[in-house]
């Protein structure tokens, strides 16, 4: 777990990125996607954070772009959606060029499963343009198997999926095109490669996540970066844990409060920290 040493010396990094996940992280899971609404306490702890001088926010999701962008609702902060095949960091939207070439494919693959599937209600198939997700979260474990048996022959027909990976999260299967960023990890690289000189500085990288997709971006950070798994039931790379979305909201709001404190006694607001005490942070003993 956290503990406030270690909470205080992410918030004193001079730079501070910090990238989290969405569903299961901002909000709690939920039985249908477009019910994850983020809290207003969320939301204004996002904003306010991404307004400091040093603070840089990138929201990571499986989630279609423009989806992820309506659900947060804020300018300035950063957004991947579609695990990074789409991106939209400094107001620079961008489309992995691998995604629009096979959207096509998509189309084709949802469609045959929601054929595959129309007497199952409960399964829901999303078309995100550029990647397909399955959610069975509402099915009983017989149920799951049966859908499985139909996704698996579907699959097995599709003429495409050599273009294609299946990856599982929590109660779905996700399809991605195998080649372009379309991993966490990579659009976390593709994000750190983007930051100046400036904002390089002493930075501290805080990737929070819930999920199997997390662990990529997880596994691409430094070891004086912060990896952090929110919940209890998964094995993860990640050093620290969080019980659940409220403890995510209490570790924003805390590295908030600790900058505002030290901005208000700092000539020009300027934040520093002594690089000792910085390079412990994100270290395994």
């Amino acid at each position: 777990m956290l503990d406030d040493k270690t909470i205080c010396a992410i918030a004193l990094s001079p730079n501070l990125l910090i990238c989290l996940d969405y569903d299961g992280t901002l909000t709690p899971i939920v039985s249908r996607p477009f019910l994850a609404r983020l809290h207003p306490r969320v939301r204004s702890a996002l904003k306010k954070l991404s307004e400091m001088p040093g603070v840089k926010i990138v929201i990571m999701s499986g989630r279609a772009l423009g989806d992820l962008e309506k659900q947060v609702g804020l300018k300035g902060l950063g957004y991947v959606g579609n695990h990074g095949l789409e991106r939209n960091i400094g107001g620079h939207p961008e489309i992995d060029s691998h995604a629009i070439q096979f959207r096509g494919f998509i189309l084709k693959l949802t469609e045959a499963l929601r054929r595959a599937m129309k007497d199952i209600p409960e399964v829901l198939i999303e078309n995100k343009t550029y990647s397909a997700s399955i959610h069975y979260r509402s099915l009983s474990p017989s149920a799951v198997a049966k859908v499985r048996r139909i996704f698996r022959d579907v699959w097995s027909n599709f003429p495409a999926k050599v273009f294609f990976k299946i990856r599982s999260g929590k109660k779905v299967w996700e399809v991605r095109p195998r080649q372009g960023c379309s991993d966490k990890g990579q659009a976390l690289q593709l994000i750190l490669r983007s930051l100046t000189p400036v904002q390089r500085k002493g930075l501290t990288t805080v990737c929070i996540g819930d999920d199997k997709t997390d662990e990529d971006a997880f596994a691409v950070l430094r070891r004086s970066d912060v990896a952090i798994y929110v919940g209890k039931s998964q094995w993860t790379i990640a050093r620290y844990r969080l019980r659940e979305t409220g403890a995510v909201l209490d570790l924003l709001e805390k590295i908030k409060s600790i900058r505002q404190k030290v901005a208000r006694t700092q000539s020009g607001g300027r934040l520093l920290m002594k690089s000792p005490e910085r390079s412990k942070i994100g270290r395994k003993p």
